[in-house]
């Protein structure tokens, strides 16, 4: 019983047809099949595979015979995309020209036939927009060059390192309850007027370098800080510290006068980094 079911099976199996699909489109008014597709499951494959290879096709036809090309990184070579840079800021410097010659020839129009209100002058603004970096795209010997000689001009200027030098630096304020005088022309020293015996506080750590005195001046102590400072304190009527002394930020290196006629007393200071002189203002709070 269990055989001829089997053999029944295989029979059927043998002379199944393949399945077939059918694409029908019917016209809603008189429900009549306008047009029919029928397919197989290899024709439904293979119309797949054919629609993806034109699809292809296409998108490899309109790279190759349209400038589009010439977006795709890695395409042109590198004069070509040197010379597409080159013309680009030649097309800017044009339309700016342009631009200048515009507004030389409407202010002369108005200029030649004056109106019953005076026109404003119109004058082009510079509006350079910036070109991308090309990282595809080596340096030429010009830019080399040029990179050359800024980094060595730029060596030896101490004015640009010295802000750089000082982060992460936060300086002490030499006198508790002293004023600034006001001087504006002098950048690179700033005179504070202080009480009678006020202490003179070292404004970061480090080493007292050289202390003299000058007559009717005061003594003047000089510390040697990190990162390439010195701060230089002038005026000083007690000193403390001498040369080869550490020092901490806020300690006090000496005491400002204390004689019968002054009840002020004025103390100089200036800050130096890599022997360049910087404004006190800009880094010391006062």
């Amino acid at each position: 019983m269990d055989g001829k079911n089997i053999h029944k099976r295989k029979t059927r199996h043998q002379l199944r047809t393949p399945r077939r699909f059918r694409l029908s489109f019917i016209n809603e008014n008189t429900f009549n099949e306008v047009w029919t597709l029928k397919f197989t499951g290899p024709k439904i494959i293979a119309a797949v595979a054919f629609l993806i290879f034109a699809i292809g096709c296409m998108v490899a036809t309109i790279i190759v015979l349209t400038p589009i090309r010439t977006l795709l990184p890695g395409y042109l070579k590198k004069e070509q995309r040197q010379e597409n840079i080159v013309n680009a800021m030649r097309v800017d410097s044009l339309s700016e020209i342009v631009k200048t010659n515009n507004a030389y020839m409407k202010n002369l129009t108005e200029i030649l036939n004056p109106s019953s209100t005076p026109a404003k002058q119109s004058t082009p603004k510079a509006e350079i927009a910036a070109l991308s970096p090309d990282s595809l795209l080596p340096p030429s010997e010009n830019e080399k060059m040029f990179v050359h000689r800024f980094e060595e001009a730029e060596r030896f200027n101490l004015k640009v390192k010295s802000p750089a030098a000082a982060d992460g630096i936060a300086f002490f304020s030499p006198i508790n309850g002293a004023t600034v005088e006001d001087s504006r022309s002098k950048t690179t020293e700033v005179t504070l007027i202080a009480p009678k015996e006020a202490a003179i506080c070292s404004i970061y750590g480090g080493t007292v370098i050289g202390t003299y005195t000058v007559l009717n001046q005061g003594t003047t102590t000089i510390v040697q800080h990190p990162n390439g400072f010195i701060s230089k304190y002038s005026g000083i009527t007690t000193p403390f510290a001498v040369i080869g002394d550490k020092v901490e930020a806020g300690s006090v290196i000496g005491l400002t006068g204390n004689g019968e006629k002054a009840e002020e007393s004025q103390i100089s200071i200036e800050l130096w980094n890599n022997g360049t002189a910087l404004n006190p203002r800009d880094y010391i709070p006062f």
